[in-house]
């Protein structure tokens, strides 16, 4: 019998900056290489983060149009078959479409893992035909990132509460140490600014935007002038609503206050820059940003949405607000401003450690690692009672099989309930 490592294909819409993606990305580069090997597939296009990928992940870039693009779901079959892929890890509910669809004909064999970041479930609770019957029929083991996205995946789409698994997001700290800080004040003449803040949120509606703008001027003038906010995020992501938080901006009086500065691939050295950071969003799953502020060291303001918010309440970790509560919002910053640089810094590194205690980026893969380990546990004793008592009850991987390997994994697997 030869033994070989699990194969493990991570896909994804795009390599695009993004949370979900970024979390594929983080995945991809932290799976234990004595057990796994890795591949990587964009299934519409390639992307800055395909640079942040490690140099021994195979990256194919399908270059789908739609989901029902039949030539490239053979490919994609193709693909797995000839790699003899036995976990499809996918990120993003398009995504998992494509690829319930593959399986469901027949141009898949592999266990099918889908994680979701849906970040939108107070606006959509829904799971119509077109989301439950895939998820119900092709997928074996569903990832929420947020104990919400588990309860609606048990009791809106019906799943099994086996099949459902919380995981929180984890952050690579590696990606924030050692940076080169950037100088945020010269390169985006922010002025001898007190605070240079920075909020990393693509522009679109649920970032919120306008509830930080309201913020702004609802300062007192001479807190307002102490800071500037450097914005790190797509402006081309929804034009119509770039151009009204523009808008904005110029009619209450802060356009001076606000920078924005675009999709950037240097996020932690902009981070490693800046005195604070801050985060408006009317509703995340996660949200990653987050971590990657505490991973950075610095004090924030942000509003109190999704799974890591919760996680951090109460831990003296930054200072949450209300969702789309400006007056909230603008308290907070006044409450950053008060603060010593000590204070602040105290707080940063009350968050750093928070961290590397509960959200590095190894405890969030050995839970996915323990899900790949219970999927090909299962998958083997199925074969093995379908194929008679003479065959192994190890993990069948393609040709070869391999019983899982049973090690340490910081914190247990969670269940949605």
């Amino acid at each position: 019998m030869t033994l070989r490592k699990i194969r493990v294909l991570i896909v994804t819409d795009s390599l695009q900056l993004g949370g979900a993606e970024q979390v594929a990305v983080d995945v991809a580069n932290s799976l234990d290489r004595d057990v796994h090997e890795v591949f990587f597939c964009a299934t519409r296009e390639d992307g800055l983060l395909r640079a942040g990928l490690s140099d021994d992940v195979e990256v194919m870039i399908l270059g789908r149009r739609a989901t029902w693009d039949l030539p490239k779901l053979y490919d994609f079959g193709r693909y797995t078959r000839q790699h003899q892929i036995d976990i499809i890890h996918s990120h993003g509910r398009g995504t998992m479409r494509f690829i319930a669809l593959a399986r469901m004909l027949g141009l898949v064999d592999a266990r099918h893992v889908f994680h979701d970041h849906f970040g939108r479930l107070h606006m959509d609770r829904g799971a119509g035909p077109s989301l439950r019957f895939p998820l119900r029929t092709a997928v074996d083991a569903y990832i929420g990132v947020e104990s919400r996205l588990c309860r609606w995946a048990i009791d809106t789409v019906g799943l099994p509460p086996e099949r459902v698994h919380l995981v929180r997001s984890g952050v690579r700290l590696d990606r924030f140490t050692s940076v080169t800080a950037t100088d945020v004040r010269t390169e985006f003449d922010l002025g001898p600014c007190e605070l240079a803040l920075v909020m990393i949120a693509n522009f679109r509606p649920q970032k919120d935007h306008p509830t930080l703008i309201r913020a702004l001027a609802e300062l007192a003038p001479p807190e307002r002038e102490r800071l500037r906010v450097v914005v790190c995020g797509s402006t081309t992501a929804d034009p119509n609503y770039f151009a009204g938080c523009l808008a904005m901006l110029d009619r209450l009086g802060v356009s001076h206050l606000v920078v924005p500065v675009g999709v950037r691939d240097d996020t932690p050295s902009l981070l490693a820059g800046a005195d604070a950071a801050v985060f408006s969003s009317k509703n995340e799953s996660g949200p990653l940003v987050l971590l990657e502020y505490m991973a950075s060291g610095l004090p924030f303001v942000a509003t109190e949405t999704g799974e890591i918010a919760q996680a951090v309440k109460g831990t003296g970790v930054g200072i949450l607000v209300e969702p789309r509560d400006y007056m909230a919002l603008a308290d907070g910053l006044s409450r950053l401003l008060a603060m010593t640089a000590q204070e602040r810094a105290d707080m940063g590194a009350r968050g750093r450690d928070l961290v590397v205690e509960r959200f590095e980026q190894h405890l969030a893969v050995a839970e996915v690692e323990q899900i790949y380990r219970l999927l090909l546990r299962n998958r083997a004793e199925s074969l093995a009672l379908s194929e008679g008592p003479a065959r192994s009850p190890g993990v069948s991987t393609g040709s070869s099989q391999m019983t899982p390997r049973h090690g340490h994994v910081a914190g247990a697997v969670k269940r949605g309930r």
